[in-house]
């Protein structure tokens, strides 16, 4: 197409993508007449309950938690863990099974559904449901689930091997990370069609430590990431965020927009890279339609920023885990409306009420 590349904006309303116009004037924050108006009708106060609820359901983060939870249990099972642990595991899906139906349930009244509905979904009486589900109450156990998901740090039975720091034990989240990067390592070594005494004596390593690697078994220093990825002609940046996630990194709370961009579509392309580089095609059957082709192709080549929609679906399709990129997604729109407002600082996002 001839002319100038379009560029992109996130609607502060919708958080949907948009083309910014060009030329003299104030940019546009929305992306429709629509969207300014309710915006600030919300402002007012004035937006009924059915638009002032959130773009997402309550219930998708808490679902996408226990997610994370199942695996866990079933981690358990397979190691054959002690029955104090296989039940401990349980009583964690058992609670956010419990928050997820009282999540449910709000998401469900704010679409509209009247405490009969409620009733006959739940196979309670209405006195009950309401009892039970009263929004005050939903509100106070929301809040008690955010503090009890921030102090959990649960340790798992992988090890990683730090720069220095001998051998640690990994979260749940850092050992998916951590087998996630085996695999795009692992997809690499095939691509390359080198051998792995090959590849050890290019690194000067032995054979059965890089065996180990590309197992999953040992996750190396950076530095031996770096060389084995460019050996194999891959690019370093597609797997440092699974490299950090893998050595149990928390990078800073803030960071520039380009930088989180960055950071996001590094991510993505990690996943996409573990899961073998799937065609676009592949991936958008995987999402069950929920993206098209056109759309993977933009977000794994960085042309495009995701809603949350589209980054769950895509992470699912390529059997990440959403959970584990939700952070990195919301730094993005965290970050973009602060660039936005800097004198007001953050902005209440129609995603907030599902970060608990």
């Amino acid at each position: 197409m001839a002319g100038a590349t379009p560029r992109y904006d996130i609607c502060r309303f919708c958080q949907e993508r948009f083309a910014q116009t060009d030329g003299p004037g104030r940019k546009k924050e929305y992306c429709s007449i629509d969207c300014r108006r309710r915006a600030q009708r919300e402002r007012d106060g004035r937006l009924g309950r059915q638009e002032a609820r959130s773009a997402l359901p309550l219930g998708r983060r808490i679902a996408e938690d226990l997610q994370a939870l199942s695996a866990a249990l079933l981690e358990a099972e397979y190691d054959g863990r002690s029955l104090k642990e296989l039940l401990g595991c349980a009583g964690e899906v058992s609670r956010e099974v419990d928050y997820y139906m009282a999540a449910a349930v709000q998401d469900a009244r704010h679409q509209g559904a009247s405490w009969d509905q409620v009733a006959e979904a739940a196979q309670a009486s209405a006195t009950t449901a309401r009892t039970r589900w009263q929004e005050s109450r939903v509100k106070e156990r929301l809040k008690r689930r955010s503090a009890e998901r921030a102090a959990v740090r649960q340790p798992a039975t992988a090890m990683v091997e730090g720069a220095g720091a001998g051998e640690r034990p990994l979260s749940k989240a850092a050992e998916r990370a951590s087998l996630k990067l085996a695999s795009a390592l692992s997809h690499l070594h095939r691509a390359s069609g080198l051998t792995v005494r090959e590849v050890a004596e290019h690194l000067s390593l032995s054979p059965s430590y890089v065996s180990r690697i590309l197992n999953g078994e040992r996750t190396p220093a950076w530095s031996v990431v770096c060389s084995l990825v460019h050996l194999c002609g891959g690019e370093p940046a597609e797997v440092s965020v699974l490299f950090e996630g893998a050595h149990g990194m928390l990078p800073p709370g803030r960071h520039a927009i380009d930088d989180a961009v960055a950071r996001l579509h590094a991510a993505l392309r990690g996943l996409h890279l573990a899961a073998g580089r799937p065609k676009p095609g592949v991936i958008r059957r995987a999402s069950h339609g929920a993206l098209s082709a056109q759309a993977i192709s933009e977000i794994l080549g960085g042309e495009m920023i995701p809603g949350w929609e589209q980054t769950s679906a895509l992470v699912t399709a390529l059997n990440g885990w959403p959970a584990d990129v939700r952070p990195l997604w919301e730094a993005v729109h965290y970050t973009f409306l602060l660039c936005l407002d800097p004198e007001e600082g953050p902005r209440q996002l129609p995603l907030s009420s599902e970060s608990i």
